[in-house]
């Protein structure tokens, strides 16, 4: 494999990883999930999509504790802010691993011709 192939591919990475991103939050569907445990009527319990006047208690399945709750309301705007940053961060990923298979691109190409 040639130095140029090893930069192409290490600078595909994060095109592929900001693609991602950019399309899980392009594809939230705005309605609120809980990802703890929703307490229905009674003695169940399940999580997914919430209902409005639910709460959601967010368990911490790794130690067993629950990390507080939140209304129907308030995981809608978390998962809004979620949505956002991914935006941003899914961007960031996709202009990095853009610009680093360009300059590799060119700047090799170039060289390539010149020599």
């Amino acid at each position: 494999m040639s130095f140029r192939g090893l930069l192409l591919g290490l600078f595909a990475v994060p095109v592929v990883v900001g693609g991602y991103l950019l399309t899980q939050a392009a594809t939230a569907d705005g309605t609120p999930r809980c990802d703890g445990i929703i307490e229905e009527y009674g003695d169940q319990e399940r999580s997914g999509p919430m209902k409005p006047g639910e709460t959601c208690d967010l368990y911490d399945f790794a130690d067993g504790r629950s990390a507080g709750t939140r209304t129907y309301e308030q995981q809608g705007k978390a998962q809004d802010a979620d949505a956002g940053r991914d935006y941003w961060t899914g961007g960031l990923w996709l202009a990095y691993g853009v610009a680093g298979l360009t300059v590799v691109t060119v700047h090799l190409g170039l060289r390539r011709r010149g020599a």
